[in-house]
């Protein structure tokens, strides 16, 4: 019998089975509470930073966002507690669509169209940054996946969570409109 050559189509099922089985796991999971909550940001570090591109090649620096609210997160594709919280990070983008508010997506440690591949299988639409080496989530003191941080209109680190969190909760949006509140008063 000759030897079976693999076709594209054919090279693509393990990643394809992997990503299934790892948001099936995601959806199958009893309803339990998101295991992390935002705690407020006590350090007093220098203002966070970065410059990093999304999937298209297109760089992203923090301050280029000055005086919205931003929602960083980090995250990455294998991590089944990050996949769980993408769905209502896209329902809260879409509820503060009107909003200076803006959430990125940052994936730490790997490569571009892994990322790209899974961001697409999933349906995940929001701006997805690469951080492939890793440096970012590292200054940014992050040690386990996901963490995000809530930054106010000035870019200072507000709230950490080192967790996966409901990101559309009314507690949530109560605290980022309040954020929002307070750019808006400072800006008066």
């Amino acid at each position: 019998m000759p030897p079976r050559t693999l076709t594209a189509t054919t090279r693509r099922y393990p990643a394809l089975l992997a990503a299934s089985l790892c948001l099936l796991a995601c959806l199958i999971t009893p309803d339990v509470k998101s295991a992390g909550t935002l705690e407020p940001w006590t350090a007093d570090p220098p203002l966070p930073t970065f410059s990093l591109p999304d999937t298209r090649g297109d760089m992203h620096r923090l301050a280029d966002y000055r005086g919205k609210v931003i929602l960083v997160n980090f995250w990455a594709s294998w991590c089944p507690p990050c996949i769980k919280e993408m769905p209502s990070m896209q329902r809260l983008q879409t509820q503060l669509a009107d909003r200076p508010f803006e959430i990125l997506a940052v994936n730490v440690g790997e490569k571009k169209y892994k990322v790209w591949k899974f961001a697409k299988l999933v349906n995940f639409t929001l701006p997805v940054l690469l951080d492939t080496k890793s440096h970012t989530f590292n200054t940014w003191d992050a040690s386990v996946l996901p963490t995000s941080f809530l930054l106010d209109t000035e870019g200072r680190i507000r709230y950490r969570v080192q967790a996966d969190l409901e990101w559309d909760t009314a507690e949530v949006i109560a605290l980022i409109e309040e954020l929002l509140a307070e750019g808006n008063a400072a800006n008066e």
